[in-house]
């Protein structure tokens, strides 16, 4: 029984080290609780094998098992898959030889007439610590996280300092508890001061990993809301160049119609006839207005054209008295993201539409924008969540986060659904009035 529960005990601890490890590295396939159960659950597998206490056995179905959770939690390919089973195999024996080093007698008084001691779980302690800075300050290395950042660096790199610091004192104090001659009770405390320290430098790495994480998704949120003031620049910019090419043809059409009323002399047919097709022509003809807020026009008359082009239909029903309490950033952010998604999903259609439609709900107390497109098939996952089929899926997600975020703004909602049988894919946000 006591040999199970100290199995139980050292799997446990590489089964969450290697959770940290992959989290950090990879990108997960499965959720947070799912991913770290079925690691859990591989290395349990693992406890038959080490009774039997053949270390090449042991080590060999140690790197399986390290594989086959790389395999089936995380996006990787084989070969990488491959190298960091056997990176981590290799890691852990370096650590157990080190503390075996460090303290040679450890290993005497831990496995001592063939059975498993108190001092057996001194030394899993401390290897495991030893085995969690080590592979933690590798995956600096290989970490999935790309933000360059001085400062985002510093602050996470200041926090493997509590780490180092606690497996300093750990190793200490295992030294103290194999050799000061301590008292059943006093090895007790120092046994749970042990534990203690590994869970901490598990917190740590932790909360490393997560602020990391935030980190860089506060980065490329600031990338986004760069690209969407940028994007604001742009249509201000359209917006007053259509003002001044509206005079400028009002002022064209009036010269015109003069020199049409005053040509009496030869040619009149043609030249009237050439006046006529200049004030007929796309170029002098009023632009479509969709509502009467210019920002947003300018917004809906760009993608307009763009469906046009690439031979979407496109349809705009935008009613009066809404979004007026939108900031030109809120419109860019909201109706540009939802709009170039919407464009990705309808090219690929044998016959393309997007249908756009803003109108007052709740007795006038809210607005509701609902963007219908048509989609082949469904972009959410089994989870719900959507899923990027695009190339580059770095920003993928990042788009809709913005717009959530004016939706959390206006203490609204945001929702989306596929339906299977019309293969229409509709996005509703919903703003309450300020």
């Amino acid at each position: 029984m006591n040999l199970i529960l100290y199995y139980l005990f050292v799997y446990l601890i590489e089964a969450i080290i290697l959770w940290l490890y992959c989290n950090r590295i990879f990108t997960s396939r499965k959720n947070t609780f799912l991913s770290l159960l079925i690691t859990i659950g591989m290395f349990s597998l693992l406890i038959p094998v080490a009774i039997l206490t053949n270390a090449a056995l042991n080590a060999f179905c140690s790197f399986i098992v390290y594989l086959c959770c790389i395999v089936l939690n995380y996006d990787s390919k084989p070969v990488w898959a491959l190298f960091h089973a056997l990176a981590l195999t290799i890691l852990m024996a370096l650590s157990e030889g080190l503390i075996a080093a460090a303290i040679p007698d450890i290993t005497i008084y831990a496995f001592r007439d063939g059975n498993i001691h108190s001092s057996a779980f001194t030394f899993v302690i401390l290897s495991k610590s030893v085995y969690l800075c080590i592979s933690q300050l590798v995956t600096r290395i290989f970490s999935k996280d790309t933000v360059n950042n001085a400062s985002i660096r510093k602050s996470t790199l200041m926090l493997y300092l509590i780490p180092v610091i606690s497996s300093i004192i750990t190793v200490s104090l295992g030294y103290i508890c194999l050799n000061g001659k301590l008292s059943g009770s006093d090895s007790v405390i120092v046994f749970i001061c042990l534990v203690l320290l590994l869970s901490i430098n598990i917190l740590t790495f932790y909360l490393q990993q997560d602020i990391s994480q935030k980190n860089v998704e506060y980065a490329r949120l600031q990338i986004e809301l760069q690209k969407e003031t940028d994007t604001e620049h742009y249509y201000n910019y359209v917006q007053e160049v259509n003002e001044k090419q509206h005079i400028l043809i009002h002022d064209i059409k009036n010269h015109l119609n003069t020199i049409s009323q005053l040509n009496d002399g030869k040619h009149i047919d043609e030249i009237t006839g050439y006046i006529n097709n200049i004030l007929g022509s796309d170029a002098l003809r009023k632009s479509k207005r969709y509502c009467k807020i210019d920002i947003l026009n300018v917004i809906i008359s760009r993608y307009a054209e763009q469906c046009s082009n690439s031979d979407i239909s496109f349809e705009a029903d935008i009613r009066a008295n809404t979004l007026e309490y939108l900031p030109a950033q809120d419109f860019t952010s909201i109706f540009c993201n939802l709009l170039d998604n919407a464009i990705d999903a309808s090219l690929s259609c044998d016959e393309p539409y997007i249908d756009c439609n803003v109108s007052l709900i709740r007795g006038g107390n809210a607005d509701l924008i609902s963007i219908a497109n048509s989609c082949k098939s469904s972009p959410l996952g089994h989870d719900g969540k959507l899923h990027s089929r695009k190339k580059d899926t770095g920003f993928h997600g990042y788009g809709l986060k913005s717009v959530k975020r004016i939706a959390d703004k206006y203490n609204g909602l945001l929702n989306y659904v596929y339906s299977e049988e019309k293969q229409e894919f509709r996005v509703v946000v919903m703003l309450e009035h300020p």
